[in-house]
C-alpha cells in the first residue's frame, strides 16, 4: 500500500501518488498565516490565503491524493520522532510545548497560524482553558469551526474554542497567556511587526512558543540559490534565522526562555532520492492543466527543497520560547 513518507515539510500529511513512485515524495503544510496592511505584504498574504485554499481543494475532491492519520485529526504539522518508540508521531512536538502551556495555570491560549486546528483542539483537551485560533485561510477556518460545533466546544456550543479568518499582524480578539506558532510564522512578510503584534495581546508572564524552520546566520555559498527558490515556492519572503527571530522578539519586548534544535527528529531523504523525486514531480507538472495545480506542484517543490536543505544542515528546525 501506499505510504507517504512522515518526514513532512511541514503537513496536512498530502503526498503526490504516482504509480512508479512507491516511496512518495515529501509532504507539505497547509497552515496558513497573516494577511498584511501594507500593499505589497496584503498582495503577498493574498497569495498565501489562496495558495492554502487551493491545496485544500486539491485535497478535498482527492485529485491523486492520499491524506494520512494526521489530517483525519486535524493535525497538520511535521511528525517528528519519539524518541521513546522511534516512531513518526504529530504528538512528538507538544513533548516540548506542554510544559510551558502547563507552567501558566489555565490556559487562555491563541495558534497563530491555526489550520484546520488540530493544536487548538489538542491543548484543548490535554490542557482545557479557552483557546483561539487564526488563519487567513476561509477554507480552514470554515473546516475548523465545523469540527469545533460537531465537538460541542464551538463559541455558543461550548465556550472552548473559537476560530477567526485573521492575520498575525492585525488587532487581535483578546488577550492571552500562551500563545502557539507552529511552522506559520515563516510566511510572514515582517517579522518585526508579526512579533509586536503577538506581543501586544501576550499578557505578563505569559509565553510565546514558535517553532519553525530557520535558516543558519551565514548560508553557504552552494545554498543561497536554492534557499531563494524553496522561499519562493512557499510564499516565505524573508524567513528569519534564529538569531533574526530572537532579535526582533526581543525588541518587542519579549525575553528568549529556551532554545532547541529539534532537526535530530526528522529523517531527511538522500540527495539522490530527492533528485529522483524532482524529476518526476517536474514531469508530472508538464502534463497537468487544471487550475490550481501550479501552486500544488510549488508546495511539493518547495518541500523537496526545504528537505534538501535540512539534510544539509543549511536550514534547521527550532523552537524559540519567549517570555513576556
Amino acid at each position: 500500500m501506499y505510504q507517504p513518507r512522515p518526514f513532512a515539510a511541514s503537513g496536512a500529511q498530502v503526498a503526490l501518488r504516482t504509480s512508479h513512485n512507491a516511496d512518495g515524495v515529501s509532504v507539505w503544510g497547509l497552515r496558513a498565516r497573516g494577511r498584511h496592511t501594507k500593499t505589497g505584504h496584503r498582495m503577498a498574504a493574498d497569495d498565501v490565503a489562496a495558495y492554502y485554499d487551493e491545496l485544500h481543494r486539491w485535497t478535498a475532491k482527492d485529485k491523486g491524493f492520499q491524506v494520512f492519520s494526521g489530517f483525519e485529526n486535524d493535525t497538520i504539522h511535521r511528525f517528528l520522532i519519539d524518541e521513546a518508540t522511534g516512531a513518526f508521531s504529530p504528538d512528538t512536538i507538544y513533548k516540548f510545548i506542554d510544559p510551558h502551556i502547563k507552567a501558566v495555570g489555565a490556559p487562555r491560549g491563541l495558534d497563530a497560524g491555526c489550520g484546520y486546528g488540530g493544536t487548538v483542539f489538542r491543548c484543548l483537551k490535554v490542557h482545557g482553558g479557552r483557546w483561539t485560533g487564526i488563519t487567513i485561510s476561509q477554507e480552514q477556518v470554515d473546516y475548523a469551526r465545523g469540527i469545533a460545533k460537531a465537538r460541542g466546544v464551538a463559541r455558543g456550543v461550548g465556550p472552548a474554542a473559537e476560530f477567526y479568518l485573521l492575520s498575525y499582524d492585525a488587532p487581535l480578539p483578546g488577550r492571552y497567556n500562551v500563545m502557539v506558532a507552529i511552522e506559520s510564522l515563516i510566511h510572514s512578510a515582517d517579522p518585526a511587526k508579526t512579533i509586536a503584534n503577538l506581543a501586544s495581546a501576550l499578557e505578563p508572564g505569559g509565553r510565546l512558543v514558535v517553532v519553525d524552520d530557520m535558516p543558519l546566520d551565514d548560508v553557504p555559498e552552494r545554498d543561497r540559490a536554492l534557499l531563494g527558490d524553496f522561499k519562493r515556492a512557499w510564499r516565505c519572503p524573508i524567513t528569519p534565522s534564529a538569531s533574526g527571530w530572537i532579535a526582533v522578539a526581543q525588541r518587542a519586548g519579549l525575553r528568549l526562555m529556551e532554545r532547541i534544535d529539534l532537526s535530530h527528529l526528522m529523517k531527511p531523504r538522500a540527495e539522490a532520492d530527492l533528485d529522483a523525486a524532482l524529476a518526476d514531480l517536474s514531469s508530472q507538472r508538464a502534463g497537468k492543466t487544471e487550475q490550481g495545480f501550479g501552486r500544488l506542484s510549488d508546495a511539493e517543490i518547495g518541500g523537496l527543497h526545504l528537505e534538501r536543505l535540512l539534510g544539509r544542515g543549511t536550514v534547521r528546525y527550532v523552537m524559540l520560547v519567549f517570555r513576556r
